[in-house]
């Protein structure tokens, strides 16, 4: 993955987050504010990116978008953005689901493999 590729799909994961965020911080609401508020995403401009993000996640490999999403999450952490933290959560579950991105389970032990094959190159 070249370096446009790779701040591309960071772009693209960030403003996903974005969407998400709203979306978790309207779930914190009362009932009746959810319904108003999802209601109000969907008619954001943000909101109706979001098949040109996905679109971008698509020519990226699953290990890819955890991977890059993964860093982000690790910045929000270090900033203590929970929220932000939060959304990417629920953001990388949205992915799994759709085959977008890795499960963390999977992520792990390939990168625990990649690791390890150069000791075996050796």
């Amino acid at each position: 993955m070249d370096a446009f590729d790779d701040l591309m799909l960071g772009y693209a994961l960030k403003k996903l987050t974005d969407v998400f965020e709203e979306i978790v911080e309207i779930s914190k609401g009362t009932s009746s504010d959810k319904a108003t508020g999802v209601l109000d995403i969907r008619q954001t401009k943000t909101a109706k990116k979001l098949p040109v993000w996905l679109g971008r996640l698509r020519v990226n490999t699953p290990y890819q978008v955890t991977h890059v999403l993964i860093d982000q999450m690790h910045a929000s952490r270090k900033l203590n953005r929970d929220q932000r933290f939060a959304a990417q959560v629920a953001l990388l579950e949205a992915l799994v689901e759709d085959g977008l991105a890795m499960h963390i389970a999977s992520y792990s032990v390939v990168v625990v493999e990649n690791r390890l094959k150069c000791f075996l190159d050796r």
